[in-house]
C-alpha cells in the first residue's frame, strides 16, 4: 500500500457526495464491506494492537461519523470482520460440497476448499487463526462458535456417507480442533502455501478416526467421575519473592481478572516492593506467562513419570492421557489461567496456547511409531485435537467429565499411529487389564 504524508491510501475510491443513485441501506453495505477490507489489510500489516480507526477509515475510504454509524469501537469492526471471514469460509465449503458428485468426492473437494481458501486468501484467515488470539473474551467466544458452527457442518458431512460408518463421541471437536491447529501453525509462520499441498494427508488423518472399530470404544460416561480434591501447585509453594510473584499473579487474575491488573498491584499483594517484582519479572506480562510455563513443565513432568514404566507404547499414551487429566482435574484454579484468561494476554500467549498439549503429545511422539494416517501432518493435528477437547470442556464448566474421556482421548491420539482398529483393541486390551467393565 502506498502512503501519503504518512496516511495510508485508500483501498477504494469514496462515493461520490450528494445523490450517487445508491439507497441507504446500500451505501451501508458497501461501507461496511470497505471496512471489513480495510480491517483485514491493517492488521495483516501491523497487527491488531497497532491498527487504529483512523488507519481503517483512511484505508477503507469513508468517514469517522461512517465507521461509528457501522460499528461501535474498534473491536466491534474486528470481531464483525472476524464473522465474515468465517462465513466466507463456510461457504466456500458449502460451494464445493454442492458442486460435486459421490460423498468421497464432495468431502475431498469441501476439505481442498477450505484449505485453499485458507492459503490463497491468508490475510483473512490469519485474522481468524491468528490475530484474533490474545484480544479478550468476546475473541474467545468468537473463536467457539466458529468451531461449533463447523463442527456441526462436519457432523452432518460425515453423517451423510453411504457405509453409515459413524465416528465417535468428540470426534467432530477433535477434527476441527486438528485441522485449525494445521492450519493454524502455517499461517503463524507465514507458510500457509504449504495448505495448497496437503488436503490428502488431512483427509487421510480424519479417515482414522471413521472406522466401525471406533464403535467398539466404551460409550462415554454419562456421569461425571467421583470428585479430586485439589492438590498445590509446586511452583506456588515456595515463600522466595519469585513465587509469592507468581501466586500473585494467579490469584488476582482468578479474582478480578487480567486485563485491570498492574504491576504496583501485583507486587503489593505478594508482599514485595514493584522494584523487587521488576527485578524477578519485566512485567505483569512476562510474569503470567512464567505461570503457564510452570503448569507446563509440572504437567509434562507428572505425564514424564507416569509413563516410565509402561509396557507398550499404548499403555504409555492412555497413562499419559490419564495423567493429564488427573493434573488438571486436580489444580482446577490453574485452568482459567491456562485455557480462559491467556486470550486476556495479547500477541505472546500465541506461542504458548497449546503449549501444554504439545509438551504431552511431543513427548509421546518422540517414542512411538511412525504415523499410518496423515503422516506428515497427524503430530500436530493430534495436539490441536487434544487442545481443543480439553479447552472445550475447561471453558464450558465440564471439567469434572474429563476423567470419563481418558480411553477416548486415548483413541483420538493412537488412531492415526496405529490405525483405528488396532487402537481400539489396544484400549480395550488395556481396559481389561484393570478390571475396566
Amino acid at each position: 500500500m502506498s502512503r501519503t504524508r504518512g496516511q495510508a491510501a485508500p483501498l477504494f475510491r469514496r462515493l461520490p457526495h450528494g445523490p450517487s443513485g445508491m439507497g441507504r441501506e446500500e451505501v451501508a453495505r458497501n461501507q461496511r464491506a470497505r471496512l471489513y477490507a480495510a480491517m483485514i489489510e491493517s492488521v495483516a500489516e501491523h497487527g491488531y494492537e497497532r491498527t487504529t480507526v483512523a488507519r481503517v477509515i483512511a484505508l477503507a475510504g469513508v468517514s469517522r461519523r461512517a465507521f461509528y454509524e457501522q460499528f461501535s469501537s474498534k473491536e466491534d469492526c474486528f470481531l464483525a470482520t472476524y464473522d465474515i471471514v468465517v462465513a466466507r469460509a463456510r461457504k466456500q465449503v458449502i460451494d464445493a460440497w454442492q458442486h460435486e458428485r459421490g460423498w468421497a468426492n464432495r468431502m475431498h473437494a469441501a476439505c481442498r476448499a477450505l484449505l485453499d481458501h485458507a492459503a490463497q486468501s491468508p490475510k483473512g484467515a490469519r485474522l481468524v487463526l491468528v490475530d484474533s488470539l490474545g484480544i479478550g473474551p468476546r475473541a474467545r467466544e468468537r473463536m467457539q462458535l466458529a468451531g461449533f458452527t463447523f463442527e456441526r457442518m462436519l457432523g452432518d458431512i460425515l453423517h451423510l456417507a453411504p457405509d453409515g460408518v459413524e465416528v465417535p463421541p468428540l470426534a467432530t471437536r477433535a477434527i476441527v480442533g486438528g485441522v485449525r491447529h494445521v492450519a493454524f501453525l502455517r499461517m503463524l509462520d507465514h507458510r500457509e502455501r504449504e495448505l495448497l499441498l496437503i488436503t490428502d494427508e488431512v483427509l487421510d488423518w480424519i479417515d482414522a478416526y471413521r472406522s466401525p472399530a471406533a464403535s467398539r470404544l466404551a460409550p462415554v460416561a454419562p456421569a461425571p467421575v467421583p470428585h479430586r480434591p485439589p492438590v498445590p501447585a509446586a511452583f506456588l509453594i515456595g515463600e522466595d519473592k519469585r513465587a509469592r510473584a507468581l501466586g500473585s499473579v494467579v490469584h488476582l487474575t482468578l479474582d478480578e481478572g487480567y486485563a485491570s491488573l498492574t504491576d504496583p498491584q501485583i507486587a503489593e499483594f505478594a508482599g514485595i516492593t514493584t522494584e523487587a517484582f521488576h527485578r524477578q519479572f519485566a512485567s505483569k506480562e512476562a510474569c503470567y506467562l512464567a505461570v503457564l510455563d510452570e503448569i507446563v513443565g509440572e504437567a509434562r513432568e507428572a505425564v514424564g513419570r507416569s509413563i516410565e514404566h509402561a509396557g507398550s507404547w499404548p499403555e504409555a499414551v492412555h497413562r499419559a492421557m490419564a495423567e493429564l487429566v488427573g493434573y488438571l482435574v486436580t489444580h482446577e484454579a490453574l485452568l482459567r489461567i491456562a485455557f480462559v484468561d491467556v486470550f486476556e494476554v495479547g500477541p505472546a500467549m500465541i506461542a504458548r496456547m497449546t503449549r501444554a498439549i504439545e509438551a504431552v503429545t511431543d513427548l509421546l511422539a518422540a517414542e512411538g511409531p511412525r504415523p499410518l494416517r496423515g503422516p506428515a501432518i497427524a503430530s500436530e493435528a493430534v495436539t490441536g485435537a487434544v487442545w481443543g477437547i480439553i479447552s472445550g470442556h475447561v471453558s464450558g464448566g465440564r471439567l469434572a467429565r474429563l476423567p470419563a474421556l481418558v480411553d477416548h482421548l486415548t483413541f483420538i491420539v493412537l488412531a492415526p499411529y496405529l490405525g483405528p482398529r488396532p487402537a481400539v483393541k489396544a484400549i480395550n486390551r488395556l481396559r481389561r487389564a484393570r478390571g475396566t467393565p
